[in-house]
């Protein structure tokens, strides 16, 4: 049996009181830990225990230290140094079936079910790699608190009952309810980790200082002035008060531990006070000094450092090199920056990774009246990243919009998992910068050419429903609309104003948004002429002309917005002399207080602002042109969509054979094969379902000749290795019609290939059709990338493809097909054969899960798929394998910057098993 490597450093993870504990594998030194654990819980006979007896009989806990393999494994829970939890398995003999194994747990730390739950979570990752698909864990009866415990863990089990034991089975396959209870789990504990950072009672700040100008200065400054409803305090040695706040001369000499530390030193002295902040107490850390990552190697271990003294105190850290974090919160009142910010109130949500984007976005919203519930300026995200408040902000009711500036996606999958689930209720917005960059890869297929790393951003904020915007004025253009309106019903618009031009911009703005700029049904029009009799146009765009009055403008619009053909309407006013602009802004005001459908409103070259609606929470937003006004609607709409589309799960194609498609892999890559060769190929393909033509691959003239024979004329003949775009240099010959012709055509492809090992493919001939490429890379970052292409040599010359992250849902694959501009043909365009879409899309989910399951699978071609009336064919296809680094389960919860070595698990072990979501 194969063992399984350990890394003993493990990982920190959050209990659901906020408290962190380190997660690792158990070694021999761990005995005497071990053993003060088992005394302390034979005490408390009635809490979290399975088989406790048995592992203090005499030599069990010796066993259960041994080095792990895939019959057994252990993890251990710790605070500090002391060990809090303990579970492991042993693989159950016969007569129990070989993928079971006995459970065995001990909690004891007060925290029981926290860390008993992230116990199971990782020793369950390590036994699904292992090929286990149960525990069996015999409980004695009465034990309430673990049955509560298996009730609440959200695995699958079944109970029987035998002499007063209780025996529970517990299903380790990923299901819904075992993925629902993990999520909250990990929202509840992440949300009460970070509220000592984000609602901290009281504060201390290190390096506070009366020097105008400094850090430790403004900061301080900016705390007072703000109006912290908490406890200040100062630290200097110099001091012994700084701003009216008393100082003492260390951490250690707080007179109270704080929640937040807030850290303005040179980074030289950042270590020891951070680990003095924690040896008080301090729960939380906003690190401000620079000197770190941003610096090279050295501040990156100066880094790693601190957040593993943070780690071993327990407390979350936020930076470092931030600008700090705002919280507008009445009950709070934090200004914790050294930047001069605005303190406005509102319900947008603000994380940046640039201190310097954030003090602009927010200076840049305040000027137009968009306020934030919260700014978190991360930094190097040491710790506290976009994950963390994505979960933080999921619930809090002061946040109603979330807008992210990304420079980059430490966990992606975590990403994507959360923030779809977020998405469902808040839009994201995500900023990502680089997209200049040159992030094309090195890799020699099509699909590797193209697959650029903007794709796979664009894919995966696509899989994750999340907004991504192009500028900061579009970020803040959407806050305002999707903080200060209702969401439209659909993306029909109704554009009304007071003179043609502007009208007409509005227009084409709103097209170019995704919007359609509805015709006016003849009632809706005749209410309109009604209302303004005078008006130039009553179709959309409506011109209501120069000389209207602000109480026809209000019967006009009262139209529109009654109208059913209208879901949303963009207002479009220029003042001039005879027009009073505030009359025309208050009258709109007044109609969207009773409109449930959202009202964007543009004063043509006035300053951009936002207008109180009367007796209502929601504001109007006022634009100073049509065109961002307009994009700013669409973005409104394309988050609608997102909100009403149903969460369709990934498919796996029940037919697929993985294992040993695996053999097929592993076999190649242990011969240090990079590419397949034709019949691994079609093996692999094969055993994913994959439809190919029929094939031989052969050595010889003669065998070449046998081989057409038995698959019958015409034949297309190509070399089988060594060259990977056999057209540039005619290593493949199309409807070869007779032997006299083969003979020919081998002799030619030999002498394109000089030497003794000639190997020719021979395939059966697949009638013309509609090609298409199907490729896949694996993103070491961020998984499976499944593109849908025009295929054959138009491949390299059209721009046209599609690129979703995988595993695929049927609505992804049907997006894809939806998506390109050849799709018309496979529906019959000028005469193209009429192909059916859903078998293209099986082949889609197909590649998706192969290469998810597979992922040595680092790239993969299909080029072309030739898709017919009577099904679709590979005609021809490359793989490209390699040793890779296993991706995390999102199933075992773990901070960022734990301390795994690449490619192991939270508790010790690679992981190959597939995530069961993304």
């Amino acid at each position: 049996m194969t063992a399984l490597a350990c890394d003993g450093k493990g990982v920190d993870a959050v209990c659901a009181d906020g408290g962190l504990v380190h997660i690792r594998t158990a070694a021999a030194s761990d005995l005497a830990g071990l053993r003060a654990l088992c005394a302390s819980a034979a005490e408390r006979p009635a809490e979290l225990q399975v088989n406790l007896r048995q592992l203090t009989t005499a030599g069990n806990l010796e066993r259960l230290l041994a080095p792990s393999d895939r019959d057994h494994h252990a993890v251990l829970a710790c605070v500090r140094d002391r060990i809090v939890g303990v579970a492991a398995f042993e693989r159950l003999g016969d007569p129990s079936p070989a993928d079971s194994a006995e459970l065995s747990l001990v909690a004891d730390d007060g925290r029981d079910d926290c860390v008993a739950t992230l116990l199971i979570e990782h020793l369950a990752s390590v036994a699904r790699h292992a090929g286990l698909r149960r525990f069996v864990a015999d409980v004695p009866h009465p034990n309430d608190a673990m049955v509560t415990f298996v009730r609440d863990s959200g695995f699958e089990t079944t109970t029987t009952f035998d002499d007063q034991v209780l025996r529970v089975v517990l299903d380790l396959k990923p299901g819904e309810r075992m993925v629902a209870a993990i999520e909250e789990r990990e929202r509840a504990a992440d949300a009460a980790s970070l509220s000592p950072l984000l609602e901290p009672r009281s504060i201390a700040v290190v390096g506070a200082s009366d020097r105008d100008g400094s850090v430790g200065h403004q900061v301080l400054c900016n705390i007072l002035e703000g109006g912290f409803t908490g406890t200040v305090q100062a630290v200097n040695p110099h001091r012994d008060s700084v701003l009216g706040v008393p100082s003492v001369p260390s951490p250690a000499d707080l007179p109270e531990a704080p929640d937040l530390a807030v850290i303005a030193v040179p980074a030289s002295q950042v270590l020891d006070v951070v680990r003095a902040c924690g040896e008080r107490g301090t729960r939380s850390v906003l690190l401000l000094s620079s000197g770190f990552g941003e610096v090279g190697e050295a501040g990156k271990e100066l880094q790693d450092d601190v957040l593993a003294v943070a780690r071993e105190y327990g407390m979350r850290l936020v930076g470092p090199n931030c600008v700090g974090l705002v919280n507008t919160d009445p009950d709070v009142r934090l200004d914790a920056t050294f930047a001069v910010l605005p303190m406005q109130p509102g319900e947008l949500g603000l994380l940046s990774q640039s201190g310097a984007f954030g003090i602009a976005f927010l200076v840049a919203a305040a000027r137009c009246g968009l306020g934030v519930s919260q700014f978190v300026s991360v930094g190097n995200k040491a710790d506290v990243s976009g994950n963390d408040m994505l979960l933080c902000w999921e619930d809090d009711p002061r946040t109603q919009v979330i807008g992210m500036y990304l420079e980059s996606i430490g966990d992606p999958r975590t990403f994507v998992r959360l923030a779809r689930r977020v998405s469902r209720r808040k839009p994201i917005l995500a900023l990502k910068s680089g997209s200049s960059a040159a992030g094309h890869r090195a890799g020699r297929s099509h699909t590797a050419a193209a697959a650029s790393s903007e794709n796979a951003v664009d894919a995966l904020f696509r899989a994750a429903g999340v907004l991504r915007m192009s500028t900061m004025q579009e970020m803040v253009d959407a806050s305002r609309v999707l903080t200060e309106q209702p969401l439209p019903a659909g993306p029909r618009v109704a554009i009304i104003g007071n003179s043609g031009g502007p009208g007409m911009l509005a227009a084409d703005a709103a097209v170019a948004a995704g919007l359609t700029v509805v015709e006016l049904n003849q009632s809706t029009q005749r209410q309109l002429r009604l209302a303004v009799p005078t008006a130039p146009s009553v179709q959309n765009p409506v011109d209501l002309g120069a000389g209207v009055a602000a109480d026809e403008v209000g019967a006009a619009v009262r139209a529109l917005l009654a109208a059913a053909e209208v879901d949303a309407l963009l207002t479009v006013f220029t003042e001039i002399a005879i027009t009073d602009a505030h009359q025309v802004r208050r009258v709109l005001g007044h109609c969207a207080a009773t409109s449930d459908k959202p009202i964007v409103a543009t004063e043509v070259g006035a300053a951009a602002c936002t207008v109180a609606i009367p007796k209502s929470k929601r504001s109007l937003p006022v634009f100073t042109f049509p065109e961002p006004a307009a994009a700013a609607l669409g973005v409104a709409y394309r988050y609608a969509e997102i909100r009403a589309a149903h969460d369709t799960p990934e498919l796996l194609c029940e037919s697929a054979d993985p294992t040993p498609a695996r053999d097929v892999v592993e076999a190649a890559i242990a011969s240090g094969a990079e590419w397949l060769g034709p019949r691994d190929i079609a093996r692999l393909l094969e055993h994913y379902g994959i439809p190919t033509c029929p094939q031989r691959v052969v050595h010889s003239l003669d065998q070449a000749v046998l081989a057409a024979a038995e698959l019958g004329y015409p034949v297309a003949v190509k070399l089988a290795r060594g060259v990977l775009h056999k057209s540039d240099v005619g290593g493949a010959r199309l409807g070869v019609s007779d032997e006299l012709e083969l003979r020919r055509v081998v002799a030619e492809l030999a002498a394109l290939k000089p030497g003794p090992d000639l190997e020719v493919l021979v395939q059966s001939m697949v009638g013309p059709g509609t090609e298409v490429i199907v490729g896949a890379v694996h993103d070491d970052q961020f998984g499976p990338l499944v593109m849908l292409g025009a295929g054959g040599v138009l491949a390299d010359l059209m721009d046209d493809r599609a690129f979703r992250l995988g595993p695929l849902s049927a609505h992804d694959a049907a997006g894809m097909v939806d998506s390109l501009r050849l799709a018309r043909l496979l529906d019959g365009f000028r005469g193209a054969p009429v192909v059916d879409r859903g078998a293209v899309q099986d082949v889609l989910i197909r590649v998706a899960t192969l290469v998810d399951e597979l992922p040595e699978v680092r790239e993969l071609d299909l080029n072309p798929l030739i898709c017919r009336s009577d099904g679709v064919f590979v005609v021809d296809a490359r793989i490209r394998v390699a040793k890779t680094r296993p991706l995390r389960d999102p199933l075992a919860r773990q901070l960022r910057g734990s301390h795994t070595a690449a490619g192991h698990s939270p508790a010790g072990t690679p992981f190959g098993v597939r995530p069961c979501c993304r």
